[in-house]
């Protein structure tokens, strides 16, 4: 190409295809092709197949990891294990019956059961005795209570 032309505005463009056309052949052709022009069919680049496929799929999969972890680690942990450490008790050589007043406490009875000992101690050893689920007590209600060592 030489300065005149291109001083004058005047150039060719060579596409691809190796064939000159004038900037305004050029513009005439892309006006004249429709701007969706293809197959018609999309087509996904890696990272829209990744964000259309891999995100939900990695979410899924951390969701059924997170469930299975604590379904495993519920049941190991779990509140009923505690108490499956403990082995039967023969009643008559270890403990006796005593039947709960009103204001009684775990703590109060353990301390009258035995006052030699940690009242701690005495206290996990009735709740073990009688399968206790909390340290609400009822009057009336009776508890095995360890005999002194």
């Amino acid at each position: 190409m030489n300065a005149a032309a291109m001083n004058a505005g005047h150039f060719d463009v060579r596409p691809a295809g190796g064939v000159f056309r004038s900037p305004a052949a050029v513009a005439q052709g892309a006006a004249a092709r429709p701007a969706t022009a293809g197959t018609g069919r999309m087509q996904l680049t890696r990272r829209g197949r990744f964000i259309l496929l891999g995100l939900p799929a990695l979410a899924v999969a951390a969701v059924m990891l997170f469930a299975a972890l604590a379904i495993v680690l519920g049941s190991v942990a779990s509140p009923a294990q505690a108490s499956a450490s403990y082995a039967p008790i023969d009643m008559d050589d270890y403990a006796a019956a005593v039947t709960v007043l009103q204001g009684d406490s775990l703590f109060s009875i353990a301390g009258a059961a035995d006052p030699t000992r940690d009242v701690r101690d005495v206290v996990r050893d009735i709740v073990a005795l009688n399968d206790l689920g909390s340290g609400v007590l009822q009057a009336g209600q009776r508890l095995y209570i360890p005999l002194r060592k």
